[in-house]
């Protein structure tokens, strides 16, 4: 478990980079279809983590009923049982995140459209599924359609983020407040 300091330090940091979070979400807010329910993000991933986020998850765990525990862990078995590459997240009950407040950087996060490690837009899988920057998203070339976006009228260019944990682990506040995020990895490698 982490010390109490990096805790602290990671929160004070969480919620900077959240303020920040809530304006990317604004400034895309055209081309998002994210609502409470749709959960189609929290149904396949690997979710990674480090550990100071799976510890701050955990405390969120800590809070819920014990019948939510209950589901909680049976889901967490279930996944231990199955596929450890592609699951749905533990955490995930009736569609809706049981611990929202405590979720991981990569769950607050997803849905907008980023970079790939080669710097080329990343957009995510709900995308092809008709949701998020589907409008402006060519399926043949598998990319950002300037044709589209002009036809649509849009008010924002769609901006690409650097969002990958490993960015935001970098970033100069979380360097100035001395997190030690420890190791990451997926999810379900921590139970």
């Amino acid at each position: 478990m982490s010390d109490i300091s990096n805790l602290d330090n990671y929160l004070i940091f969480l919620k900077s980079i959240s303020e920040d979070f809530v304006k990317i979400f604004e400034f895309q807010k055209e081309y998002l279809h994210c609502k409470k329910g749709c959960a189609l993000c929290c149904k396949r991933g690997d979710y990674p983590l480090s550990q100071i986020e799976f510890d701050y998850l955990m405390k969120g765990y800590e809070l819920v009923d014990e019948n939510t525990k209950n589901i909680i862990k049976n889901n967490i078995e279930n996944i231990k049982n199955g596929d450890k590459d592609s699951y749905i997240c533990p955490f995930l009950i009736n569609d809706v995140c049981s611990v929202y407040e405590y979720r991981p950087i990569v769950c607050r996060t997803f849905g907008v459209l980023t970079e790939d490690s080669k710097g080329n837009p990343s957009f995510p899988f709900c995308t092809t599924l008709g949701l998020n920057f589907y409008q402006i998203y060519d399926k043949e070339k598998k990319g950002l359609s300037s044709k589209l976006y002009k036809e649509g009228n849009f008010k924002n260019y769609p901006k690409i983020f650097r969002l990958s944990n490993n960015v935001i682990m970098n970033l100069p506040l979380a360097k100035k407040l001395n997190i030690n995020f420890g190791e990451a990895k997926k999810m379900v490698d921590f139970f």
